[in-house]
C-alpha cells in the first residue's frame, strides 16, 4: 500500500522555517527556544522511524541526547545535517503526486458515507481502493474495485428476496431476483426491489461487462469519476431502501 508522505513534507517545511530563522539570526548570536527545537527533533525521530528513514531518525536521536545548542548558529548546523540526510533518503524513494482535486479520494474511509460502510462492511476495502486508484490516476483499477462493490450489493439484494447467490454471471442472479420480487405483495417494497434490480441490469451492461474483458477503449479519469459517483449513489440508494449485509 502506498504511504501518505504528508508528514514528511510537514517536517521539511518545519526544518526550512527553522533554517530561515537561523540564517537571519545566526550572525547576531541570538538565543532560541530549546524546547521548541527539541520538540522538532522528537517529531523528526518519530516520523522518520515510521517511514523507514533510519539514518535521519538516528541523527535526530543523537542531537536530542547532546547538550542543547546555544544559539541559532549552532541550530543551523544541526538542521543542515538533518536536511542533507533526509534529502538523501528521500532521493531513494519513488513518490507519487496526487493533484489537489483528487486528494480527498485517497484512502478515504467513508467515501460512500458512514451509512453505506455500516450496511455493507465487506465493501469497505474495495470502496477505499476505488477512491485511491482514482486519486492515483489508475482508472481501470478504480472501476474494477467499483464492480466488486456492486457485486456485493447484488449479493445482499439477492439475500433480501430469498434468492441463493452463487459465484456465476450477474444476469442469472438478476433474472432470479426479478422473478422472486414479482411474487411479493404489491407495494412500495416490491417496487423498490424491482427498480434497483433493473438498475443492476443497466450497471452490468454499462460497466461490468466492459470492465471484465479486454478492450481498446480504456477508461479515462472523467469516466472513472462518473462511474464512481454513479455507484456511490446507487449503493446509498440500496442502503436507504433497507438492503444490507446484516
Amino acid at each position: 500500500m502506498l504511504q501518505n508522505f504528508m508528514p514528511i513534507y510537514e517536517l521539511a517545511a518545519q526544518l526550512q522555517a527553522f533554517r530561515t530563522k537561523a540564517d537571519l539570526l545566526g550572525k547576531s548570536q541570538s538565543l532560541y527556544d530549546p524546547k521548541l527545537f527539541k520538540a522538532l527533533l522528537g517529531n523528526i525521530q518519530n516520523v522518520c522511524t515510521e517511514y523507514g528513514f533510519a539514518h535521519t531518525s538516528e541523527l535526530a536521536k543523537r542531537s536530542m541526547k547532546r547538550p542543547p545548542a546555544e544559539n541559532y548558529r549552532d541550530v543551523s548546523l544541526i538542521i543542515d545535517h538533518l536536511n542533507d540526510s533526509l534529502t538523501s533518503e528521500l532521493e531513494k524513494e519513488a513518490i507519487c503526486r496526487i493533484p489537489p482535486e483528487r486528494k480527498n479520494y485517497f484512502e478515504h474511509d467513508y467515501l460512500f458515507g458512514k451509512e453505506v460502510a455500516a450496511a455493507f462492511p465487506s465493501c469497505s476495502r474495495d470502496i477505499q481502493k476505488a477512491g485511491s486508484c482514482y486519486a492515483l490516476g489508475q482508472e481501470d483499477a478504480c472501476v474494477h474495485h467499483l464492480m466488486l462493490v456492486l457485486e456485493r450489493g447484488l449479493n445482499a439484494l439477492a439475500a433480501e428476496v430469498g434468492v441463493p447467490y452463487e459465484q456465476i454471471n450477474w444476469q442469472p442472479i438478476i433474472d432470479r431476483i426479478g422473478k422472486q420480487a414479482k411474487l411479493l405483495p404489491r407495494g412500495t417494497q416490491r417496487d423498490f426491489y424491482l427498480d434497483v434490480n433493473a438498475q443492476f441490469g443497466f450497471l452490468k451492461n454499462a460497466y461490468r461487462n466492459h470492465s471484465q474483458h479486454a478492450h481498446d477503449d480504456p477508461y479515462d479519469l472523467e469516466k472513472a469519476l462518473s462511474i464512481l459517483k454513479h455507484v456511490r449513489g446507487f449503493m446509498q440508494e440500496l442502503e436507504k431502501g433497507g438492503v444490507s449485509e446484516m
